[in-house]
């Protein structure tokens, strides 16, 4: 409970001593029984102790007043602590006792301050009717009693009432009178009297205790009239001042708004800056978006875009506004990616129609700026159907034609562009760019017939010259893949001999004319002038610094003087082109080697060979270098040394073409040193294993010389017989029944080629032809997807090991069953590949196997291994590498070693930027969000999937773009997020990353 004010209980205790000391020396023993319950209750009000204060004092005041003087001072303090301590007791009968108090005592000090008393204390207690109750009866001349009285009314808003009041106290001198002012400026401001408001607000701006707060109320009585003027001129130097302690977040923000209604809008934001740096919880939506839209004036784009992203996530009005103005921030800040967001943000919604428009039209050409020519044509055939009278109908139709050269449907766009009934010169170049597209497409799948008419189609527009050159250029090689030179010749001549400064690449379509002019002059055996041709060809590639091509260029031109027999020319230019020392080099030694055996230098002719060998053990001329090498001895008449050639051969390459060439050989050798048995045995290798080759006829006649030699010549019957079983002189059934078989075969008739080659099988199992028949029955169940029944044969052509290719069935047993997850029984044939295979492609794609079979099998160390011999295997597929160092990463990362990871990566990239670099990069971001470097990892999709990566397969792109949405969730950029997963759900055909797309957006949604 409250005490006494000081004053009351000062003035109580000396009227109590003085009561006490006058009537102590009357008293006598009954009157001092009465007066103890006085003194008692004293005690008990003063310890606050109300109930028992009431009790003494009630029996003191029915004590037996004739013991008492009749003029009782301590009857009025008694009466007067009763009204106290109901009104600390908070009993009903308060009101009663002080009325009667006042009535009884009238000129006592205290009934005049009583009731304020009273007032006071509901006053303090915030009970403001019941002060008003009390405080009303104060006297008019007690300030702080009406002051405190007029902010009871302003409480209860009872403003008028409050008004009249502090209304009163304003115009004194009293201390009351600026708060008087401060609250009277409040009520006449809530009646929207705006200039009595300002006068009271002045006033009160006088007093420390409003400093602060009087510049808002100011300022927004000077905006709430539209006195922007004498506003500004207000609150502008106080915004300028430093540390003035006052109030001015509001200040600032009025100062903006008017600003920016006026389309002021540096100063406008730079006022709204000064609102931001007031508010640490963030603006209201609408400020926040009127101050983006600020910086978005002021060329602040990316400012701007920090404002708006987040008011742009609204779903109303406000955010519409905020998601187109976002998006055009984004692309002044050369953002497109995350334009194409807000302006899909801002085209789902409709509140307004034509910001639904602009962005929907905005977002179609941000598609194709970013090359994403199916989803920007979906857009803008969307757009004309959704909008048929559009002001962008024209530009979009113009837009549908560049789309569509993004895209890989160049079929769809010529007859979207050849159905148009006009075409601009910006569609014509359009369809200039697709038509050489289409035509570039069927070149590389060396499809030229069809190439021919698409290159012409390009050139019957010819809006830009660089296409039309290429066109030219490209028809031409069209024309020299289909041996159509006298057709191509023109052409590169056309292109050789034009001038045109503007086009830059003219020079280099030149430089390849001149050399593929040669190559037609050269397959037309017209040498004279291939030859020409391919020295102006090096003399432009010695300028340009091209080493490579001008290795390629020496070469040819000592194939022109090979091909015309001048055979020093033809190794001086071999010479330059081993000393060029690159690619070619075994191609040039061999070459040099044949021409120097032509004429007659063995040695020099020998020692080449043999550099081919040392210095190129990988070569394709690796073989023939050793039957050449062979072949010296033997026109030489050393038969042993020319044995020993033709041995190492036949035992170390023995898949090689030249083996029957080198048994003929070797047997002549062995016959010549009377070694007769051992070239029988040739001659009969021969017969057996190579029965249809044209050797076999010359094997055929030395075997019967040897076997005469030998004394054996009724052998020799045996072996004919065999001879004309399986090269019959006529058209045996056999024969015809055995090439209508394979005819089936080659006619992709492959349920009807199994039962008939089966049946050739079955009445001929020990004929030549069964080893190759069993190898198409394979063939014919693997083209039928009967991958069980292909093994089958497959693996009976290998256990045979009769049939000329049956490298080619340890490969695709290798290859079913890798498929098939066999990945133990693929490693088996992988390595009979390596084992057994000589050719250079299929070694390499055993190594391939080896590698993805054992990572299929987590035999990570083994996978690391063939990886680092596929990546450092010359010649091999550029794929082939990039996969081993995407492996290697992937390892890595399994391991958590995210250093070494992210260095296989990047090498992966950096081979090819193909589906595994893509991937490689998709895991590099993904490194980079398990680190919480989202802003780097978003950087990194948006770039690199932008540009590098655009091609890349749908699951990987949709994978990247899941990882994007991600890191706009970590960033905060619900818009972004958003935007990237609605793409998702309407533009990837991957099913299972859609699927995961919706999945992220309902948890975004539920945010």
């Amino acid at each position: 409970m409250k005490r006494l004010t000081s004053l009351v209980i000062s003035t109580l205790l000396t009227s109590t001593i003085a009561f006490q000391t006058t009537t102590l020396a009357q008293s006598t023993l009954s009157y001092s029984d009465i007066s103890v319950h006085f003194r008692n209750g004293q005690e008990h009000f003063e310890s606050r102790n109300y109930e028992a204060c009431r009790a003494e004092l009630a029996q003191y005041l029915e004590a037996d007043r004739t013991f008492l003087e009749k003029e009782d001072a301590n009857k009025v303090w008694a009466e007067y602590y009763l009204v106290k301590c109901s009104l600390y007791l908070n009993y009903s009968d308060t009101e009663l006792l002080a009325s009667r108090f006042v009535r009884n005592y009238p000129e006592h000090p205290i009934a005049a301050t009583l009731f304020t008393e009273i007032g006071n204390y509901f006053y303090d207690q915030g009970d403001y009717a019941r002060a008003v109750d009390y405080l009303s009866k104060s006297p008019k001349s007690n300030e702080e009693a009406q002051y405190r009285l007029g902010i009871s009314h302003f409480t209860l808003q009872n403003y008028r009432e409050a008004l009249n009041i502090f209304s009163a106290i304003k115009g004194g001198q009293g201390a009351y009178a600026s708060s008087a002012s401060y609250y009277s400026g409040i009520i006449n401001f809530r009646d929207k009297k705006y200039e009595e408001a300002i006068f009271d607000f002045k006033q009160a701006e006088l007093s420390t205790a409003y400093f602060s707060e009087i510049p808002s109320w100011l300022a927004h009585s000077y905006y709430r009239q539209g006195k922007y003027t004498e506003m500004l001129a207000y609150t502008e130097p106080l915004l300028r001042e430093k540390n003035s302690g006052k109030k001015l977040d509001d200040v600032a923000l009025l100062s903006a708004e008017v600003y920016f209604q006026q389309a002021n809008y540096v100063k406008a934001e730079n006022y709204y800056t000064i609102y931001k740096n007031y508010k640490s919880q963030g603006m209201p939506p609408t400020i926040a978006y009127r101050y983006g839209y600020s910086l978005y004036k002021t060329d602040q784009f990316a400012l701007a875009s920090e404002q708006l992203k987040n008011v742009a996530a609204k779903g109303d009005t406000l955010g519409q506004y905020a998601a187109y103005i976002l998006g055009i921030s984004y692309l002044k800040a050369n953002n497109p990616n995350y334009a194409l967001g807000a302006f899909d943000q801002a085209r789902k919604t409709s509140f307004n129609k034509t910001v639904t428009e602009d962005a929907d039209f905005n977002y179609a050409k941000v598609l194709l700026d970013l090359q994403r020519g199916a989803e920007s044509i979906k857009a803008f055939e969307g757009f004309l159907a959704k909008y048929p009278n559009s002001k962008y109908e024209d530009e979009a139709n113009e837009l549908v034609s560049e789309a569509y050269l993004y895209s890989n449907n160049y079929q769809a766009a010529l007859a979207y562009i050849e159905g148009l009934r006009k075409r601009t010169p910006r569609t014509n170049g359009a369809y200039q760019r697709i038509s050489f597209n289409q035509a570039v497409k069927f070149y590389n799948d060396e499809r030229y017939v069809d190439a021919l008419p698409y290159f012409e189609k390009s050139l019957l527009t010819p809006e830009s010259a660089e296409t039309k050159y290429s066109a030219i250029f490209w028809k031409a090689e069209a024309l020299s893949a289909e041996k159509r030179y006298a057709e191509a010749i023109p052409l590169y001549q056309m292109l050789i001999g034009t001038s045109d400064p503007s086009v830059s690449t003219l020079a280099e379509l030149q430089g390849k004319s001149r050399y593929s002019l040669a190559y037609c002059y050269y397959n037309n055996k017209e040498y004279d002038k291939a030859n020409r041709i391919f020295k102006e060809y090096a003399d432009l590639m010695k300028s340009s610094g091209d080493s490579q091509a001008l290795q390629d260029a020496l070469v040819r031109l000592g194939d022109t003087y090979f091909a015309s027999k001048n055979y020093d020319q033809a190794i001086y230019y071999y010479d330059q082109a081993i000393a060029g020392n690159r690619s070619d080099r075994d191609y040039a030694t061999f070459q040099k080697g044949l021409v120097l055996a032509l004429k007659g230098n063995e040695a020099g002719a020998k020692a080449a060979f043999q550099k081919v060998q040392s210095d190129f053990p990988q070569s394709l001329y690796f073989d023939n270098a050793l039957y050449q090498e062979a072949n010296l001895e033997f026109v030489a008449g050393r038969y042993i040394p020319a044995i020993t050639r033709f041995t190492q051969l036949i035992n170390n390459k023995p898949q090689s073409r030249l083996i029957p060439n080198a048994l003929l050989k070797r047997a002549a050798a062995f016959s010549n040193t009377a070694n007769h048995e051992a070239a029988i045995l040739d001659y009969k290798n021969i017969l057996k294993n190579f029965p249809t080759l044209p050797q076999s006829k010359d094997a055929l006649t030395g075997v019967q010389e040897a076997l005469n030699e030998v004394g054996r010549p009724d052998d020799f019957s045996m072996i004919l017989m065999e001879y004309q079983r399986t090269n019959p002189t006529d058209n045996s059934v056999v024969g015809l029944e055995y090439e209508t078989a394979k005819r089936l075969f080659y006619a992709d008739k492959f349920d009807k080629a199994i039962p008939a080659l089966t049946e050739y099988i079955r009445k001929n199992p020990t004929s030549v032809e069964s080893y190759e028949a069993k190898y198409l029955i394979a063939e014919s169940y693997n083209k039928l997807n009967d991958k069980n029944q292909a093994l089958n044969y497959y693996y009976q052509v290998i256990a045979d090991n009769k049939y000329k290719s049956v490298n080619k069935a340890l490969v695709k047993a290798a290859e079913i069953e890798y498929n098939a997850n066999n990945f133990n029984r693929a490693i088996t044939n992988y390595k009979n590949i390596l084992r057994l295979v000589a050719d250079k492609k299929d070694q390499q794609s055993a190594l391939i196997g080896l590698m993805e079979s054992y990572y299929k099998i987590s035999r990570t160390d083994s996978t690391i291994y063939y990886a680092n011999e596929v990546a450092n295997t010359p010649d091999l597929v550029l794929g082939a590498k990039s996969k081993a160092k995407l492996y290697t990463g992937k390892i890595y990362l399994d391991r958590n070693d995210y250093v070494k990871a992210t260095d296989f990566f990047n090498q992966t990239i950096a081979i090819a930027k193909d589906n595994y670099g893509a991937e490689a990069q998709y895991l590099i971001a993904r490194i980079l969000y398990t680190q919480r470097k989202y802003k780097e990892s978003s950087e990194m999709i948006i770039s690199k999937f932008r540009n590098d990566f655009a091609d890349a397969s749908d699951n990987i792109v949709g994978k990247a773009y899941l990882l994007l949405s991600d890191d706009f969730v970590g960033l905060d950029n619900i818009v972004q997020a958003r935007a990237t997963l609605n793409s998702i759900i309407e533009n990837l055909p991957d099913q299972e990353i859609v699927a995961e797309a919706k999945a992220k957006l309902k948890a975004i949604e539920r945010r």
